[in-house]
C-alpha cells in the first residue's frame, strides 16, 4: 500500500483548507478528507447541481454540463472546458446506492477516451459537526490507478475540495 498526501493547501475567503490523503493498493484508490460541516451539508454540496457547479473542477475551466438524476439507477454527467486548451473533458456514471447523508455509491468513467467504469463507494462520517469523506475507488487494474494519479487529478481534486469547503460553510450560514 502506498500513501500520498496532497501537499497543496489553498487559501480562500474561509482560510486554510484541509489536505486530502490518497492511498493506493492494487486496483483501489482511497481518498480521505475532512470538511467543516455536517454530513447532510457535505452530501448536499456534492449531489445538488446548483452547488456542484460551484466546485467541480474549481479553477480549471468552465463547467459546460451538470446533470444529476440522484436516484438508484439514475445517471450523472459533468463536463467542463479545460483551462489551457479549451477542450471539453467529460465524466459520467450511474448511482448504485444512496443512503443520505451517510453513503453514496456510483460509477464513473472518463468519456473522452475508451475507459472502463470505476466504482466509487463514498462514506460521510460526521463527528462534532465535521465530516470525514472516505471514497474507495475501485478501478479495473493497478495500471489504471497509476494513470489516474499521473493525470494530475490530485491538484484538481484539492481545488474542488477547497471549493466544497466554501460551499458548505455558506450553506451552514
Amino acid at each position: 500500500m502506498s500513501t500520498k498526501s496532497v501537499q497543496q493547501s489553498s487559501q480562500h475567503a474561509t482560510g486554510a483548507h484541509e489536505r486530502a490523503t490518497i492511498t493506493t493498493s492494487g486496483s483501489e484508490m482511497v481518498i480521505t478528507r475532512t470538511f467543516p460541516a455536517s454530513a447532510e451539508l457535505v452530501f448536499e454540496a456534492m449531489t445538488n447541481p446548483e452547488h456542484i457547479r460551484r466546485w467541480w473542477g474549481a479553477g480549471h475551466g468552465t463547467m459546460t454540463a451538470c446533470e444529476v438524476d440522484l436516484r438508484v439507477g439514475g445517471a450523472w454527467h459533468f463536463a467542463q472546458t479545460a483551462g489551457s486548451t479549451g477542450d471539453e473533458v467529460s465524466f459520467s456514471g450511474h448511482y448504485k446506492e444512496i443512503e443520505r447523508p451517510g453513503r453514496l455509491v456510483h460509477t464513473e468513467k472518463f468519456d473522452n477516451i475508451d475507459s472502463p467504469y470505476s466504482v466509487i463507494d463514498t462514506t460521510y462520517t460526521e463527528t462534532d459537526g465535521r465530516t470525514e469523506l472516505r471514497a474507495v475507488i475501485t478501478y479495473d487494474s493497478p495500471e489504471t490507478v497509476q494513470a489516474v494519479l499521473d493525470s494530475g487529478m490530485e491538484s484538481g481534486m484539492q481545488a474542488s475540495y477547497d471549493a466544497i469547503d466554501d460551499v458548505v460553510l455558506e450553506l451552514a450560514g
